[in-house]
């Protein structure tokens, strides 16, 4: 693997990370469309309490 220069160093530091970001994203995705499905789908179809 050939070693970065510095310069090279300062940039890949300083950039955010994209792929954590999209990973990130994609969770909190899957988790609300999992909540609105518990809350919608299956607490409010119950109904009110009695």
């Amino acid at each position: 693997m050939p070693q970065l220069t510095p310069e090279q160093e300062r940039q890949a530091i300083a950039e955010a990370p994209k792929g954590t970001w999209a990973i990130l994203i994609v969770y909190a995705l899957i988790m609300s469309a999992a909540w609105a499905y518990m809350f919608f789908g299956l607490f409010l179809s119950h109904g009110p309490v009695n």
